[in-house]
């Protein structure tokens, strides 16, 4: 099969959409192929982002913007403003030579505003928002039969990596079934606007069955893969239902892969008393009975006294 010429209009699409993708993860760069791995050069780009919003049409020179980061090292600002204009999530105010003023990109404040929420909940506001979103657009009169099918697609596409993802946290380590916590709350009620969404394309689309099936089936494998997961997660809290302890599994795992250092670690700055001695009852009464006993102590005889004379 013979590849498609490539024309101008192609190029530009494919560029418009590497840009947007670049801006939006410019804040999670490392450099322009890697992703960070220090949570302080998020921040850094968070402070700029919210120091161009504060300046407002004045935008922002270097000096400004080192100024607003100056609570971070230098070669680390340095890092990330140099990453940051590579991606395009800041760029000068007009492309023209020696520009001194700079402006941040509004795409790439609203997919930093992405993922904080992701990291909240691991994408359960997300979804919310979507089913909201499709909700809308499926009940408007506008909307056609394509535009549906692709809703009812993409839906079923997540529910069904999402349940893929919960079967897999509950076949794993309880450990990182608790870290994945937040990816079971309100289950239910997402499931509930899922298959109210699913009806209403039923409903309007007769013709779309076969996709509504489909959609149909990973809501209700979701459904079921979150109760597992959320049954497992409920049973290593025990009978105190608190997530906050340590499962089981957390102190054999430590006990079992900790080195002796770490192991005496755990107990440094605990005072304990001494344990109290146990005797054996038998012992005890066997030495009561072979004790020596003191003899008692005998009176002192009275004294004799003189004999009188009655002559």
């Amino acid at each position: 099969m013979s590849e498609q010429p490539l024309t101008l209009d192609s190029v530009l699409t494919d560029e418009a959409v590497l840009s947007t993708y670049r801006r939006m993860f410019a804040a999670l760069a490392r450099d322009s192929g890697a992703v960070v791995d220090d949570p302080a050069l998020v921040d850094i780009a968070e402070t700029l982002f919210a120091a161009f919003a504060e300046a407002g049409e004045e935008w922002l020179t270097h000096e400004q913007m080192r100024f607003a980061c100056r609570a971070y090292p230098t070669d680390q600002f340095d890092n990330r403003l140099r990453v940051l204009k590579g991606l395009g999530a800041i760029r000068e105010v007009f492309p023209k030579p020696n520009q001194l003023r700079y402006r941040a990109s509004f795409t790439s404040v609203v997919g930093l505003m992405f993922i904080r929420r992701m990291m909240d909940d691991g994408g359960q506001s997300e979804m919310h928002r979507l089913l909201a979103l499709e909700d809308l657009n499926v009940a408007d009169p506008r909307t056609t039969m394509e535009e549906a099918r692709q809703s009812a697609l993409n839906l079923a596409r997540a529910f069904r990596l999402w349940a893929l993802e919960l079967i897999t946290l509950t076949t794993g380590t309880i450990e990182e079934l608790r870290e994945q916590a937040p990816k079971l709350w309100g289950t239910e009620e997402i499931a509930r606007r899922a298959q109210g969404l699913h009806g209403t394309i039923l409903t309007r689309w007769p013709e779309l069955d076969r996709v509504c099936t489909d959609l149909r089936a990973s809501i209700y494998a979701y459904s079921d893969a979150s109760r597992r997961a959320a049954g497992r997660l409920a049973d290593s809290a025990g009978t105190t239902r608190n997530l906050t302890l340590l499962p089981t599994e957390t102190w054999r795992t430590f006990a079992q892969t900790a080195p002796k250092e770490r192991l005496a670690a755990v107990l440094d700055g605990f005072v304990f008393d001494a344990p109290a001695p146990w005797h054996d009852p038998a012992a005890i009464a066997r030495a009561v009975d072979e004790a020596p006993r003191p003899a008692p102590a005998q009176p002192t005889p009275p004294a004799l006294q003189p004999a009188r004379s009655w002559s």
